[in-house]
């Protein structure tokens, strides 16, 4: 794990890792979505923004993992006008146009961080008779759910 600066707002679908939690204590509480979508923003604003998966995104092998991803991005935008995209995801190795993700497990929080883990559940699209069963994500399950680190760490 490289040095970073303070106070960074990490943001990950579905997921966590052991990883990203130091000993010690922490707080896990829910967001509203205003409350998600302003903190968002904020960290935008002050570069302080970084999204976190366990998927390789960019990976040809990973096709369904991006659509679920770009999926939630849509639902996000359409239904609690929160902007986050792939890009959001991704870094770019030292500006020479070489895209990696942002892996889950090598960000550990740290003082004044936060980890916002944005959930949701899937529901069944209508059916015609010429197709297969399809999932949509459904917008009222998503949640909002911000874990923060607290300082009394051993």
């Amino acid at each position: 794990m490289t040095k970073r600066s303070s106070n960074m707002l990490f943001i990950s679908f579905w997921d966590i890792c052991l990883d990203n939690l130091p000993e010690g204590t922490f707080r896990h509480r829910r967001l509203t979505a205003d409350d998600a979508k302003g903190r968002i923003e904020q960290a935008r604003q002050k570069n302080k923004l970084l999204g976190l998966t366990k998927d390789d995104l960019l990976a040809p092998y990973r096709k369904r993992e991006h659509k679920n991803h770009e999926g939630l991005c849509k639902v996000l935008k359409k239904h609690f006008e929160i902007s986050l995209s792939l890009r959001d995801f991704v870094s770019d190795s030292n500006g020479d146009g070489l895209y990696f993700i942002n892996p889950l497990n090598c960000v550990q929080l740290q003082s004044k961080d936060q980890l916002l883990v944005i959930t949701c559940a899937y529901g069944l699209k209508k059916k015609n008779k010429d197709t297969l069963l399809e999932y949509k994500i459904e917008p009222t399950t998503v949640k909002f759910h911000m874990i923060e680190s607290k300082e009394d760490r051993k």
